[in-house]
């Protein structure tokens, strides 16, 4: 991998001692902190964050919809659906990872070309999901280093982990579909007829 000849390079940031890890094929560099210990507080605060959701293999506005659904179910007195929506993110709790909560994760520990290494911005990690997204060597290199963070799973290969996103892509795309059903005010049971429809004519 051509990245894989970067993460012994050093670079001195412009405040705090920073790394190459990665170089893009259209030449944009991505750093990680020398020492760990000298992440800006504010960006681990934003780090620590990022690894819980990415264990919950949810991201913030995803466990918020269910969360929202879960107490519109309750006030309805659909103690059913609130079950389903329980085993919708008991269901997610299982994964051994998730591509966007890993990408969300990476965007916080590493810094971009023309980032600020002392502060942390949310524009900036926009930009970085981005390019990750857009870019599948930056999203095979970062998922991996993402996923080796969250150091329950970190001995797995990039090959396996690949092989597992990729095996899991369908329960993502399903889960997508029933966010985005719950999203419009439509219920689970709804959304799991829908889904399984429009499955159907893939």
């Amino acid at each position: 991998m051509i990245f894989s000849k970067k993460q012994k390079q050093t670079a001195t940031g412009t405040k705090i001692p920073l790394k190459k890890v990665f170089t893009g094929s259209d030449g944009v560099d991505f750093y990680e902190y020398a020492n760990p210990l000298t992440m800006p507080a504010k960006r681990a605060i934003a780090a620590e964050v990022a690894t819980r959701f990415a264990e919950m293999n949810m991201t913030k506005s995803q466990l918020t919809i269910l969360i929202e659904a879960m107490k519109k179910a309750g006030n309805a007195g659909n103690i059913t659906e609130m079950f389903h929506l329980l085993m919708e993110m008991e269901f997610r709790l299982e994964y051994i990872g998730e591509e966007q909560t890993m990408v969300e994760l990476a965007a916080c520990y590493f810094i971009m070309d023309g980032e600020d290494e002392s502060e942390f911005s949310d524009v900036y990690k926009a930009k970085k999901i981005d390019y990750i997204k857009q870019n599948p060597g930056a999203s095979d290199f970062f998922i991996q280093r993402a996923f080796e963070l969250t150091t329950k799973y970190s001995e797995i290969s990039a090959q396996d982990l690949a092989v597992y996103l990729k095996a899991n892509a369908p329960a993502n795309e399903r889960f997508q579909q029933i966010l985005h059903q719950l999203k419009l005010g439509g219920t689970l049971t709804k959304s799991i007829t829908q889904t399984k429809s429009f499955a159907k004519t893939k």
